[in-house]
């Protein structure tokens, strides 16, 4: 093939006499031509628009025609003792960009040097960005806020709105582009796995007989002690269709079902094949799509992940979107560039077995049926092994990772136990005569703060196992139990509603059932409480005791707050309080009428928190964090004998 550049080896051809004259007049063609266009294109690209004199090959103005500032038309060569050779233009590798000039000095190449020159990825993409950065008039250093954030303006803006007391600019998700950074490390030090303490009746305190199955919530038959109320809504499967097309997969008297076997030796759970009418309802699949995919994301020890593989968050068909282990697959996908002989080929993963079956393009029922026996059969053996309950012992997580796996199995107890009282919650029957009279207001109103809220505030007020976590006002008990696994803390909810402190009840016997399902170490001294906070004795106590109280005074009636502030006296030193209303006006400065009310012991600051994070609204708001800090009370009062002592 014909090279304007040399042959392939790099060695120059040596050129004919007869034609250095003719390469003497082409040159000077181009040179008239393109000192006409100069004044109407951008200067780097003057240098390497010339078209070869050969009549052979043409070189495009594309990206790759800057590398190194130089043309590649440029970097042929002839003899040195042609007055107008080519070679005269090319410019040394380690030049800079102004030396795409045309008038920039020119140089003699030597013959004996390749004149290809190299290409430098980081050349073109330098020369990008900065075309991008001076096209948007972004400065440097606006740009580079966050180089994986699209939006740089409104990331700056939500910092600019969590102020410098939050210790953490990133706001806490588990699901969405929001979210902790997943290079951070847990700050929770202990174990957080702990199989080893597991059975199935719970003779550590950790047992998960009794666990609500699937196929309870998705019939409406909720048996034993999570069904002894009247209250809840029954539903059943008319509200469900078949997930496979395949003949047997249809919702009918017998609907298709599978086991599940968590991480606890023994323990499993059926999941019927069906997906929900309404996105509002239970969705068995989804559910038992996700836990497979936690588990073989973080449960799997290294030595078997050549078995079990991953389970891709997307449900893509994986011939279009490849697998980690693609070496694995019993067909190598389009485009990969080396196939092993057949001879040679493993067999597939669980996880792209899985992932295969699964696939909306696909739903092959009978091959995730194999799929699932493969995955059972092989987590047993791993447990009969004991090398997953070394690979949990001492494992460390990443932030994210661990709010996430915390979240997914919270949601599971929640969809079970919750889920079927949504009605009430929404649209509580009459309350009782006690809660009447102790309601001023609309304190009544239900909402929830969801997981990333507590999420983020975990993280901004330091909850870890020496923490005590109360929480007054606590619903259905979402925030208790969360601080009680993801941060190890003592915590302590109190309802005044029937329907909600009945719910909390429910969920935090599920909740602990489903630690041990998934050996996961959470704290049990966790407690829920039907009452009003403010006459319950215990409520005293916890205050005393406690690091963090939250409190959802958003609907509270002022004389509600006033009380909870008389309340607070009690707290002690380095106390914080998170409430999304202030307990302390705005301005507060103490002065000898108000030292001694509650302001004049608290440091409070506001904070940002984002959409989808609290139940009843889309939108951002505000929370405040109140520290509990006697220390400018004392010095307040110092100055203020001081000054009586003078003027004596």
């Amino acid at each position: 093939m014909f090279s304007f550049f040399g042959d392939q080896d790099g060695k120059q051809p040596r050129p004919p006499v007869t034609t250095v004259v003719s390469k003497v007049s082409v040159v000077k063609k181009v040179s008239t031509s393109t000192s006409t266009s100069t004044s109407s294109i951008p200067r780097p690209s003057s240098s390497v628009s010339k078209p070869s004199s050969n009549g052979l090959l043409k070189v495009p103005t594309s990206s790759s025609s800057k590398i190194n500032g130089t043309s590649p038309i440029n970097s042929g060569s002839s003899p040195a003792t042609s007055p107008l050779s080519r070679p005269t233009l090319l410019k040394k590798p380690s030049s800079t960009r102004s030396d795409i000039s045309p008038k920039a000095t020119p140089k003699k190449s030597s013959p004996g040097k390749s004149p290809i020159p190299k290409r430098k990825a980081s050349t073109v993409a330098r020369i990008e960005s900065e075309s991008e950065s001076s096209s948007s008039g972004e400065s440097d250093s606006d740009s580079s806020e966050d180089a994986l954030d699209p939006k740089p303006h409104s990331v700056k803006k939500r910092r600019k709105g969590l102020g410098p007391a939050t210790g953490n600019s990133t706001p806490t998700s588990s699901k969405g582009g929001r979210g902790i950074d997943d290079i951070d490390e847990l700050r929770r030090k202990d174990e957080l796995f702990c199989l080893d303490q597991v059975d199935m009746r719970g003779e550590y305190g950790r047992g998960w007989i009794g666990f609500v199955g699937s196929e309870e919530v998705l019939k409406g038959k909720v048996e034993g002690w999570a069904g002894g109320s009247g209250w809840g809504e029954h539903k059943g499967s008319d509200k469900y269709q078949a997930y496979f097309p395949q003949p047997g997969f249809e919702n009918s008297d017998k609907p298709p079902s599978v086991e599940l076997l968590y991480p606890a030796t023994g323990c499993r759970e059926k999941f019927v094949l069906l997906t929900p009418t309404s996105l509002r309802e239970y969705n068995p699949m989804s559910e038992l799509r996700n836990a497979l995919r936690m588990i073989l994301e973080h449960y799997i020890p290294p030595s078997h992940a050549h078995i079990f593989g991953t389970l891709s968050d997307s449900l893509s068909d994986p011939l279009e979107t490849p697998s980690l282990m693609a070496s694995r697959v019993t067909s190598p996908f389009a485009g990969s560039l080396a196939t092993p002989p057949p001879d040679a080929i493993p067999s597939e993963t669980i996880g792209d077995a899985l992932r295969k079956s699964l696939a909306s393009n696909r739903r092959d029922g009978p091959g995730f049926l194999r799929a699932m026996e493969r995955y059972n059969r092989a987590m047993q053996d791993l447990q009969q092994e004991g090398s997953m309950k070394s690979h949990l012992k001492g494992r460390r997580m990443k932030t994210r990772e661990w709010s996430q796996l915390v979240d997914f199995v919270h949601d599971s107890a929640y969809s079970r136990i919750v889920g079927p009282y949504s009605n009430e919650l929404e649209h509580h029957p009459k309350h009782p005569v006690e809660v009447a009279e102790a309601i001023s207001g609309k304190e009544d109103a239900y909402g929830e703060l969801r997981h990333n809220f507590m999420s983020r505030i975990i993280e901004q007020t330091k909850l870890g196992p020496d923490s005590v976590f109360v929480d007054l006002g606590s619903g259905v008990g979402n925030c208790v139990v969360q601080a009680a696994l993801q941060a190890g803390s003592r915590s302590y909810g109190f309802e005044l509603l029937p329907v909600p402190a009945h719910c909390a009840r429910l969920q935090l016997r599920e909740v602990q059932r489903r630690w041990a399902m998934w050996g996961l170490k959470g704290n049990l001294d966790v407690e829920v409480h039907e009452g009003d906070f403010r006459v319950l004795p215990v409520v005293a106590k916890r205050l005393r005791e406690a690091d963090v109280v939250l409190v959802n005074n958003e609907v509270f009636p002022s004389s509600l707050n006033i009380d909870l502030t008389n309340m607070f006296l009690d707290l002690k030193d380095g106390a914080k309080i998170v409430s999304l209303k202030p307990f302390v006006p705005e301005g507060f400065r103490m002065n000898e009428s108000n030292c001694d009310s509650f302001g004049a012991i608290v440091k409070s600051s506001q904070h940002t928190y984002y959409q989808d994070w609290v139940t009843w609204k889309g939108d951002s708001g505000k929370y405040y964090v109140q520290i509990i800090d006697r220390t400018k009370r004392a010095k307040f009062e110092e100055e203020m004998m001081s000054g009586r002592r003078s003027r004596r």
